[in-house]
């Protein structure tokens, strides 16, 4: 049987009283607990129903899980861990997450966490951060996510949802950062709504299936520091108004249909460290290498800290 040092007092359990390799189903008797941080503790298995018996719940943190072993390369020539053991498995994001209404804080990156997002994620409205990256959930993101008003921080990168980005995603008024990497496929356009995120200081979108151009409203987004938006089927031109972010330190845009050049006030932008004399440093990153054939880029940069070719 599962117990803490006081069950009745004890409103923590952290790793450091935890010494199982699976999450036993007594963890139900913790009825006053408010954070559980089991982050990097090697737990395998399934996670046990009764982990939703607890209400009080305000912090959830299941992350890093998984064991690895060394790193394999990608055909991108990135690197890519390998993933060896453990890891906790089962649909922590089904109906019963809507049971854990007090909820704040729920991170469970790297495990095998699969199945859907339920709508029943619109229940946390004290939701203020949420981060599932790299795990296995596959489906579209509910439209009831957007009603969680005070989330500040959303990933759902590195997994397989489909579908596109929910199009009331601007309700989310308090976001400042918003990653859905690496999902494939994501696709679509980027909604008009996403630009009403005033507070977004990082987006990341790159290694996706999305399509459409960048719109100019993306000049409201005066907070973002850091875009990515690599790797997808964007077209069109780079709006002349990102240069009204004035805080942005990180620009990727290689590996698209983004064509033309890069505007003057995108790359005045160099006094606010948007590049790098470093070469090694990837602060802009763009489709500008000169083709074999016809010796022009596909996108004319002056001011890239790095060209790839456009394929």
């Amino acid at each position: 049987m599962l117990s803490s040092p006081n069950v009745h007092t004890d409103q923590v359990l952290h790793n450091i009283y935890f010494r199982f390799q699976t999450i036993p189903s007594s963890i139900g008797q913790l009825s006053y607990l408010t954070n559980m941080d089991l982050k990097d503790n090697g737990l395998s298995g399934n996670i046990p129903m009764e982990l939703f018996n607890l209400t009080n719940l305000v912090k959830l943190d299941l992350s890093y899980n998984v064991n690895y072993d060394g790193n394999c390369t990608r055909f991108d020539g990135t690197e890519k861990e390998i993933p060896t053991s453990n890891g906790l498995e089962g649909m922590i994001l089904d109906s019963n997450i809507g049971r854990l209404e007090y909820l704040q804080d729920i991170d469970v990156t790297d495990n095998y966490f699969s199945g859907s997002i339920s709508p029943e994620i619109g229940k946390l409205k004290q939701l203020g951060r949420m981060v599932v990256d790299n795990n296995v959930f596959k489906s579209t993101v509910p439209d009831e996510i957007t009603q969680l008003i005070n989330l500040k921080e959303l990933w759902l990168s590195m997994n397989y949802f489909t579908g596109g980005i929910p199009e009331n995603i601007g309700a989310l008024k308090s976001l400042e950062s918003f990653s859905m990497w690496e999902n494939e496929d994501l696709t679509g356009h980027i909604p008009d709504s996403l630009y009403d995120l005033t507070m977004l200081e990082d987006l990341h979108l790159f290694r996706n299936s999305f399509s459409g151009s960048i719109s100019t409203q993306i000049g409201r987004l005066t907070k973002l520091k850091t875009l990515t938006l690599a790797e997808n089927n964007f077209t069109g031109t780079l709006p002349t108004e990102l240069g009204l972010c004035q805080d942005l330190e990180f620009l990727r845009i290689e590996m698209t249909d983004i064509e033309g050049s890069a505007p003057k006030e995108v790359c005045d932008l160099t006094e606010k460290n948007l590049f790098s004399d470093d070469r090694d440093k990837e602060y802009f990153k763009a489709d500008c290498l000169e083709d074999n054939v016809t010796m022009v880029a596909f996108f004319v940069c002056d001011c890239c800290s790095s060209c790839c070719d456009h394929v």
